[in-house]
């Protein structure tokens, strides 16, 4: 059986729990936003992670992975 550090030193960005992790650091998910989308992000003021939203009688309901908003109430969904 594998320890832990060898199982962690195995994940990669495309680990749910990587990817959480990465993007709630506030410096690299703007720097990916601006890059990805060529806009200038003065601030990001809201974080959250695995945002659910519940269905309604005719719907699913979804699971957001990361969800911010800019200093401007723009709002990005960051999915994996």
């Amino acid at each position: 059986m594998q320890n832990l550090a060898t199982k962690f030193d195995n994940l990669t960005i495309q680990s749910d729990f990587i990817f959480k992790k990465v993007m709630s650091r506030k410096r690299i998910c703007m720097h990916l936003l601006e890059e990805l989308l060529q806009i200038k992000i003065a601030d990001i003021n809201y974080f959250e992670a695995e945002k659910s939203l519940n269905p309604d009688y005719a719907s699913r309901g979804i699971r957001l992975d990361i969800i911010v908003a800019d200093d401007k109430n723009t709002h990005y969904n960051l999915e994996m």
